[in-house]
């Protein structure tokens, strides 16, 4: 079967199981990097938000052997588990003075982006690019957010220069930075993916066999964890991303926060960009090599980092003297 013939099916699917009380609908959406998604969008008759859940990965899945009766259902059961509670008033959207204090900066590759870079208000920076936002978040829908068209900029009458003062003074509050250890954000993932691949909860009640499970959890993470890190005690390696882990990597546009991490490691430092969600902090001990650092990032990008996520397969390099980040 063919992708258009399964995104048919899937949307009838769902329909008929939703019943028509849900309006669905497809779309090919253009996401980071010219990446384009097909999913269905979903829209509730009692509310003003619209939930999409994208094919793609679901269809590859297919082809594997996945049925279309599991598909459907996994489709339905996604919607169900997070389309919103309440209706998301939009109304402060109209007046950018509301918008204002919702406003933040995403970090995309700029080389990547060209077309969708073509209707949004931008500044170019090194290799990649700034674009706005406005974040919407709730307990339900995580960071939601609203990407700042240059149509949006027209009705407000704002230009460049005031998304990007607004938004650089906002992002500290509402997206707080996060500095993670390298051992420690690496035992974190491990063992949640330990964890979700047993089918552990981590709620309720706890039992004795629930405590046994964990114990082993964490020594297997905590082993794992360690495994394709080189135990250098010079090498001092940090992930900087926001609370939220969403789109992360902009936190080095924060004012002054490069420079205060610049004191934590006692040295300038290499930035790797690990993705868009975050980026890697390495101290300059002069024992790195600049060829090295580079194959590594490259590596990375080219087996572990979706397409629409990657950042940059360029290393940079932040000076306490001059105060800037520059291209390696």
């Amino acid at each position: 079967m063919d992708f258009e013939k399964f995104v048919k099916k899937v949307k009838d699917g769902a329909q008929a199981y939703l019943g028509d009380g849900v309006s669905l609908s497809v779309s090919t959406v253009l996401k980071n990097n010219g990446v384009n998604l097909t999913g269905i969008i979903f829209m509730d008759g009692d509310s003003d938000v619209a939930s999409t859940i994208y094919l793609d990965g679901l269809y590859e899945e297919y082809k594997r052997g996945k049925t279309m009766g599991e598909i459907v259902r996994q489709v339905c059961t996604v919607y169900e588990e997070n389309k919103p509670e309440q209706n998301l008033n939009m109304d402060f959207f109209h007046d950018y003075k509301m918008v204002k204090p919702r406003l933040a900066c995403r970090l995309i590759n700029c080389e990547k982006n060209q077309e969708l870079l073509g209707g949004h208000p931008h500044r170019e920076f090194l290799d990649l690019a700034i674009v706005y936002c406005c974040i919407l978040m709730s307990d339900n829908m995580g960071c939601a957010c609203v990407l700042i068209s240059d149509m949006h900029a027209r009705y407000w009458d704002v230009d460049e220069e005031t998304l990007y003062r607004d938004a650089l003074e906002n992002m500290p509050r509402i997206l707080p930075d996060e500095l993670s250890d390298m051992d420690d954000f690496m035992y974190d993932i491990v063992r949640k993916a330990v964890e979700e691949k047993l089918e552990l909860t981590a709620e309720g009640e706890k039992t004795q066999e629930d405590e046994e499970y964990r114990a082993i959890l964490d020594g297997i993470a905590e082993f794992l964890a360690g495994l394709p890190l080189e135990k250098e005690p010079e090498r001092k390696m940090y992930i900087l991303t926001n609370k939220q882990h969403f789109y992360g990597a902009a936190a080095i546009l924060y004012p002054g926060i490069l420079e205060s991490y610049a004191g934590k490691l006692g040295n300038d430092f290499y930035i790797l960009p690990s993705s868009v969600h975050e980026v890697i902090l390495l101290a300059d001990t002069g024992v790195e090599d600049r060829e090295h650092l580079y194959d590594m990032v490259r590596e990375v990008n080219a087996q572990n980092v979706p397409e629409e996520e990657l950042l940059s397969d360029n290393v940079y390099y932040f000076s306490l003297k001059s105060g800037k980040i520059t291209i390696l």
